[in-house]
């Protein structure tokens, strides 16, 4: 039998907060062939640590790491 792998209770609590804080009430997520989520769903999702869940947060922690590494404002500055 296979643990499942845990999130870490810190970055788990960052997305979360950022579901909160910076995705407006009515937002739409697709993710691929997988269907469409509501805030409130992706929510529930990284919360369970589902699959959904799971690729919202490297999603996020992706994002996050191009912003803090300046790739993000490179790309942005070349597409003026």
């Amino acid at each position: 039998m296979t643990e499942k792998k845990r999130l870490d209770k810190d970055i788990k609590e960052l997305i979360l907060l950022r579901l909160e804080t910076s995705v407006p009430k009515h937002f739409k997520l697709s993710i691929g062939g997988r269907g469409t989520f509501s805030k409130e769903e992706l929510k529930k999702s990284v919360e369970n640590e589902d699959e959904i869940g799971l690729i919202f947060v490297k999603m996020q922690l992706d994002f996050i790491k191009a912003l803090t590494s300046g790739k993000l404002s490179k790309v942005l500055a070349e597409n003026e």
